[in-house]
């Protein structure tokens, strides 16, 4: 068989065989074929003869597993799946039976779906689109969506699209079997018009009718060409467009240009967020795994900062260069017990705190603090607070701020007069109205001038809620006063009972010189102490052991709770692997149609893909905003610090948008696997 000059298809002993069971079946078989451009050409036979299979394999949705098919000059029988996508896309256009448009667009974005897969610009293509639309008498309905039009306006639709890249060879599948006699008259008229302006059109049809409206009719039965036949009818059609018959190449037309097929990711965009809005209750029901993952990642961060922040906090207020030594009363040790009333002597003498400063290098200062519980009055008010005798340098050395006031300074405490400093809290019970500065109070019937205001203490390590609730009232005197006032043995009385304390010092803070040697300092204070005690009436505290030890639990506490954020998140990703797998099934039509209007594989994947992204993504940000929700309402009703790091929003966004790609990938790789012929089959 010669080729023609004008030949456009050219089938040279064709075969396409199917394996069924353990036979071979011969959809066709050794066919022989040449189509001229400007044909109309109708394919009728039976059922079950070939017809579907050879429309198949000339639109390069299937291949012949034997011969050689070509198109345009160039063989197509062997090119890869990415070649063949492209000829689709360039050199055919499809039109079929049930109109095959895709629910979720309009009019005009379903035109531009070919000129979207070659590359094509958006704004060309939008007014390509617009002329189509017009063309098919379909430009008042632009922006209508499939559901909203006619079979008539539908299959209009569809020729529109199929001539989006201005194909070589129009292939249509029963056209005109799902319309009215009026509508299918309508539709071949637009046929009759567009092969009278050049174009080569091929049908698959039952109809006779319709045969005769072509010039050329091939017959088929049990896979061989039974009979070719031309029919001279001489009728012409004019073009009532107006427009140029050749307006556009026919050779390939818009796609010559130099268009290159790429993956437009702004246009994937748009597609993806149209099919999830289309099911956006499915969509937002499966991103709540996703939100919630999120949000606890930020949440439970959050609070856990703050509850870090709040204990670090603490600890640095007891002073990183400190060592603190609180005496401690030693259960069931008592001296001169006798009958029910004792003198107890513990804790850290003097002698401790001489030693210490002699024996121990690198000891910048010991300041000693002494401590008695009693009632603190004004006018009608009383308190029981916590009393202590300490020294001018006190706040400095364990961190208190001055709120109001000053601290007594060393001439104060040399010659022992009644001054004091109150905290936030025993100044606010004592004087809620009164100024505090300047007033008096009445402490063990003294009266002593406050002289400030200090900030509220810092919980020691190991101090419990009864102990911390005791000290939440406190009064700070000058050293030398208390033991002049007090003198060294503290009496209470317990129900006709008296119990005496001697201690010299309840706490004293030991000032290192280097930062890096108070664990060493700390160590010899313990041994040193150790040696001066028969029982173990004191407790040794550094706090930047402490502080080490809280940035250790954070690190933990963080684990645990990225564990059970990662957790959440994993179950969001399997949820969205879960829907895009159903809405791969569900969309099955949908991908063939995408394949065979010149997708490629990775166009499908890019779509699947981005969908499952913007389905994380989206649950991301609903997420990220419950998340910042959650601690500030977590604050203002708790009162609980808590702390956003300005870097989890966006790691918890990032991680979103990495699950969907994670759990997106298999639905999207498998959407992509897809054979058109058989997604195109699919119910």
């Amino acid at each position: 068989m010669s080729k023609s000059e004008s030949e456009i298809i050219g089938l040279r002993d064709v075969g396409r065989a199917y394996r069924m069971g353990d036979s071979i079946v011969n959809a066709l078989d050794g066919v022989s074929l040449e189509v001229e451009k400007g044909d109309y050409l109708c394919i009728m036979g039976p059922s079950g003869c070939g017809k579907s299979t050879m429309l198949n394999l000339l639109g390069c949705l299937d291949q012949p597993t034997s011969g050689d098919y070509f198109l345009g000059g160039q063989n197509v029988s062997e090119l890869d799946d990415d070649t063949l996508s492209e000829v689709r896309g360039h050199r055919l256009g499809f039109i079929f039976q049930s109109y095959n448009l895709i629910p979720q667009l309009t009019v005009l974005e379903n035109i531009e779906v070919p000129m979207f897969y070659r590359g094509v610009p958006e704004k060309e293509s939008r007014q390509r689109a617009i002329e189509l639309a017009e063309r098919v008498g379909l430009g008042d309905r632009a922006d209508h969506r499939p559901t909203e039009l006619s079979g008539g306006q539908q299959q209009r639709v569809a020729i529109a699209r199929a001539l989006a890249n201005d194909p070589l060879v129009i292939l249509a599948d029963e056209a005109t079997g799902n319309l009215d006699t009026k509508s299918g008259e309508e539709i071949l008229e637009i046929f009759a018009r567009l092969n009278a302006e050049g174009k080569t059109l091929i049908f698959v049809t039952h109809d006779e009718e319709m045969a005769k409206r072509g010039n050329r009719v091939i017959r088929l039965r049990d896979g061989k060409v039974e009979k070719d036949e031309r029919i001279q009818d001489g009728r012409k059609v004019s073009n009532e467009s107006g427009e140029s018959a050749h307006q556009y190449s026919d050779s390939g037309g818009i796609t010559d240009r130099g268009y290159i097929p790429t993956l437009n990711l702004k246009r994937s965009v748009l597609l993806g967020l149209k099919s999830l809005w289309l099911h956006r209750l499915r969509s937002l029901l499966t991103a709540l795994g996703i939100v919630f993952g999120v949000s606890s990642v930020i949440a439970m961060l959050a609070i856990g900062e703050g509850a870090s922040y709040e204990a670090q906090e603490q600890i640095r207020k007891l002073g990183s260069q400190n060592v603190i030594v609180r005496s401690v009363k030693p259960p069931g040790k008592t001296e001169g017990n006798t009958g029910r009333s004792f003198v107890l002597k513990y804790g850290v003498t003097g002698r401790d705190v001489r030693q210490i400063l002699a024996t121990i290098p690198g000891i910048k200062m010991v300041v000693p603090n002494r401590e008695i519980g009693d009632y603190i009055g004004h006018k009608t008010r009383r308190i029981d607070a916590t009393v202590s005798g300490v020294i001018p340098i006190f706040p400095e050395m364990r961190n208190r701020q001055l709120i109001e006031g000053r601290f007594f300074n060393l001439l104060e405490m040399e010659s022992r007069q009644n001054v004091g400093v109150l905290n936030r809290e025993a100044a606010d019970k004592l004087f809620p109205l009164d100024p505090v500065v300047g007033s008096t109070v009445k402490l063990s019937d003294t009266y002593y001038r406050i002289i400030g205001i200090l900030d509220s203490a810092v919980a020691l390590p190991d101090e419990d809620a009864k102990e911390a609730e005791e000290k939440k009232f406190e009064m700070f005197i000058p050293l030398e006063t208390m033991l002049e006032r007090y003198g060294e043995v503290i009496y209470k009385s317990r129900s006709g009972s008296f119990e005496a304390e001697k201690v010299e010092f309840h706490e004293v803070t030991i000032v290192v010189d280097n930062p890096e040697r108070v664990a060493e300092k700390a160590d010899a204070v313990r041994h040193l102490l150790e040696s001066n005690h028969e029982v173990p009436d004191f407790q040794v505290i550094v706090p930047i052991e402490l502080l080490r030890q809280a940035e250790r639990t954070k690190q933990i506490f963080t684990i645990v709770l990225g564990s059970i954020a990662t957790i959440s998140l994993i179950v969001g990703g399997i949820g969205i692997m879960n829907i895009m797998l159903a809405s791969v099934t569900e969309r099955t039509r949908e991908i063939g149609i995408r394949r065979a209007l010149g997708g490629r594989r990775r166009d499908i994947t890019l779509q699947f893909l981005v969908e499952a992204t913007l389905l994380s993504g989206v649950g991301g940000l609903i997420g990220v905003a419950l998340g910042l929700t959650i601690p500030a309402v977590v604050t203002h009703f708790s009162g609980m610090v808590t702390v956003v790091k300005s870097w989890a929003p966006g790691l918890a966004l990032t991680i979103s948008v990495f699950t969907g790609v994670v759990f997106g990938l298999y639905p999207a790789l498998r959407a992509a696997r897809l054979s058109p012929v058989d997604a195109l089959r699919h119910e």
